[in-house]
């Protein structure tokens, strides 16, 4: 469980890596490594199943998707323009050059393009069996497969997987156009003109295009127009910041599209090893949180937080498990569960019938526990909240942590993820229990100390 232990902190990596193109166009709170992988791959698994060609495996598609950044953890993002960069690209001194890079594309010869990428393929070759290296095999050969294939990109399927990804990278490049002006959308026009090359692919692009440049509004009543606006709303999951991070003040708190990607290769990794279904995983884990898009991230904390809190009001709330009464907490689950419903309705009626049923009857298998999967991804979810509240109390020991560690004592009982969680507690909960013991013991002298200056204060008066 050590091994993976490591390659689930190495994956939180990608949850904070701003995309390197996104930070040259000076975008107002970029997308993460995590956020494109996330959308990335859900573009994949829906753009298969609405495909005029002959169906791929979308679960094997999702999967391709989810690991092929898993080398940036190390080396970092590549752009088109790293050799004409200045060394320093947040040097403020710089940023004109920057912006005068990127009017137009790199001028490189086709023979040291072809050099650049052969290096830059070996050293993500290397640098992903680093990262994999020491996975349960049963796992580590799965995973090996997916990535030899689509480093090749010889099978209809990698090409298909790769070229999605790159066509999300378009999609989000043509909303920061439209949203903050930033962006030289016709250059990217034109890269994905050069770099995309099947027929399928190419046939959405236009479809994209025609709705974001051109703005054609009969175009979004089409199938594939449609799909263009899901995948747009599916985007504000970048950007909404899940509320129990929020309330308990945590810094750079990770979106929901940041979550459900960590959530989504967890819930694979381990449900490999309990031998489950993991197609089926992938894709309800990556269905869990859509209905958030409309009905928003909610917390168990919800029921008892007064509009009229303020931060250090909610701060001591949120220190403690969310104790709600049994007939409010049923009030109140009712009225979410209500909620989320008619928005994953909602968002889905965007889709043809036979992908809404599907994403519709995986997002009520994890909130219904209909199957096996659906009941382990569940506990999942717990497991990847208490693994970001760590994150959290590593970098700020007064993060109010212990919430995190009782709910998961709570609610998960599954073997394999006890065992997950039993090595956590050797790594983390006894340090975190000591200090924070030491927080609340401070505290209480502190409020002694307050105490007895009123005191003293009346006595002067």
């Amino acid at each position: 469980m050590s091994s993976l232990l490591d390659f689930f902190i190495k994956l939180g990596k990608l949850k904070t890596n701003k995309r390197k193109g996104w930070i040259l166009y000076d975008i107002k709170d970029p997308a993460t490594t995590a956020d494109h992988i996330f959308r990335a791959a859900i573009l994949g698994w829906v753009l298969n199943s609405v495909s005029d060609k002959k169906k791929l495996n979308d679960a094997r598609i999702i999967k391709s998707i989810l690991i092929h950044h898993l080398p940036d953890i190390y080396i970092g993002e590549e752009t088109p323009y790293d050799s004409l960069l200045p060394e320093d690209i947040s040097s403020e001194k710089d940023k004109d050059i920057i912006k005068k890079i990127l009017k137009k594309l790199p001028q490189v010869s086709a023979g040291m393009e072809r050099k650049r990428a052969v290096q830059r393929q070996q050293v993500e070759e290397k640098t992903f069996h680093k990262i994999v290296a020491k996975l349960p095999n049963q796992i580590k050969e799965e995973i090996d497969g997916l990535w030899a294939e689509l480093n090749k990109r010889r099978t209809s399927l990698s090409k298909f997987a790769w070229e999605s990804a790159k066509l999300e990278s378009y999609l989000q490049a043509l909303e920061y156009w439209r949203k903050e002006g930033k962006v030289q959308h016709k250059l990217w026009n034109k890269w994905t003109k050069k770099n995309l090359k099947e027929s399928f692919i190419i046939k959405f692009r236009k479809e994209i295009d025609k709705i974001l440049i051109e703005k054609n509004k009969k175009c979004g009543e089409s199938i594939l127009g449609e799909l263009v606006r899901f995948l747009n709303e599916v985007g504000k999951l970048k950007s909404l910041k899940r509320t129990g991070w929020v309330l308990a003040q945590a810094k750079r708190p990770e979106s929901v599209a940041q979550h459900t990607f960590q959530m989504a290769i967890m819930s694979w990794v381990l449900g490999k090893m309990k031998g489950l279904d993991t197609d089926r995983i992938v894709k309800i884990a990556l269905a869990h949180d859509l209905c958030e898009v409309y009905a928003g991230d909610q917390t168990p904390y919800d029921p008892i937080l007064a509009p009229n809190y303020n931060k250090e009001e909610i701060y001591k709330i949120v220190r403690k498990p969310a104790r709600v009464p049994h007939s409010q907490r049923l009030v109140w689950l009712m009225k979410k569960k209500e909620t989320e419903w008619k928005a994953v309705v909602r968002l889905t009626s965007l889709l043809p019938k036979e992908l809404r049923e599907e994403i519709i009857n995986l997002w009520l298998d994890i909130e219904e526990g209909i199957t096996k999967e659906g009941r382990f991804v569940a506990q999942v979810d717990k497991m990847v909240n208490l693994f970001q509240a760590i994150e959290y109390w590593k970098k700020d020991k007064k993060f109010p942590i212990m919430p995190w560690w009782i709910l998961i004592k709570e609610r998960v009982d599954d073997p394999i993820l006890l065992k997950f969680v039993d090595e956590l507690d050797r790594e983390f909960a006894i340090e975190s229990k000591r200090v924070s013991r030491k927080i609340r013991a401070s505290e209480r002298r502190n409020e002694r100390g307050r105490n007895r200056g009123k005191v003293n204060s009346g006595l002067a008066s």
